[in-house]
């Protein structure tokens, strides 16, 4: 008999790259599998949970840890236990009003705060130290969160959650948003604005460090981190 290739979707999951100290003093976070892997908290997403709530959800139950999420890192592939597998990776900060609750469990028995340099020597995928160098180049600071989107359909609200933004500001115009946005930036405090296509447009367009196509279709969103100074980073995302 012959058996021929077999092909698969690859096993979807996400991540975090927990960082906390000032950048010249920046410590992540890296976790040993009992498996024997050195590795950034990771797990597989639920059927159609985003990424960002997915990874969110696996740093608290990996850790104990509560955290603020930032920019998105980028993704590895590769094949685990036979199978591919894709991990998406967000940096992530320490909601320092939380307190660590970590205890080892069947995937995880310890984890370690290292330096960048030590990070680097400890994990066990190649893959794994090329996002430990987008951390530097995306999220050099601690950045707050501004997400815009037209709409509201139920998924989007996990994912504002995720954030750590609350109920949406809706309807707002051009200006209101970009009072609330730069308020947003200023305090450290996460925002949600829910606007029509022009609005979001021109607030795209004037707080954007480069051009955004801003137009996005139903479920869509553009996920702006800055600070008090500027825009650092804007992504799109599908929910």
């Amino acid at each position: 008999m012959y058996l021929g290739p077999s092909f698969s979707a690859p096993v979807i999951a996400a991540g975090t790259v927990l960082w906390r100290g000032a950048e010249n003093a920046r410590e992540v976070l890296v976790v040993h599998r009992r498996r024997g892997e050195w590795c950034f908290p990771k797990g597989r997403a639920a059927s159609g949970e985003h990424m960002a709530v997915a990874a969110v959800r696996v740093v608290s139950e990996r850790t104990g840890l509560t955290v603020r999420l930032g920019p998105w890192l980028g993704g590895t592939d590769y094949l685990e236990q036979g199978w591919p597998e894709h991990v998406d990776y967000f940096a992530a900060e320490v909601d320092p009003a939380a307190t660590c609750a970590f205890t080892a469990s069947d995937e995880v028995d310890d984890m370690l705060w290292l330096p960048p340099r030590r990070a680097a020597d400890a994990l066990s995928r190649p893959d794994d130290v090329r996002i430990l160098g987008e951390l530097r180049n995306r999220a050099r600071v601690s950045t707050s969160t501004v997400l815009l989107m037209r709409d509201m359909p139920s998924p989007v609200r996990p994912v504002i959650s995720a954030y750590g933004a609350g109920e949406p500001c809706r309807g707002a115009d051009p200006e209101s948003a970009l009072r609330i946005a730069e308020e947003s930036f200023a305090a450290g405090r996460p925002a949600a604005l829910c606007a029509e296509l022009a609005a979001v447009q021109e607030l795209s367009r004037r707080l954007s460090p480069v051009p955004v196509e801003a137009t996005i279709p139903s479920g869509g969103l553009l996920v702006l981190h800055g600070t008090p100074l500027r825009v650092v980073s804007v992504e799109r995302h599908l929910v």
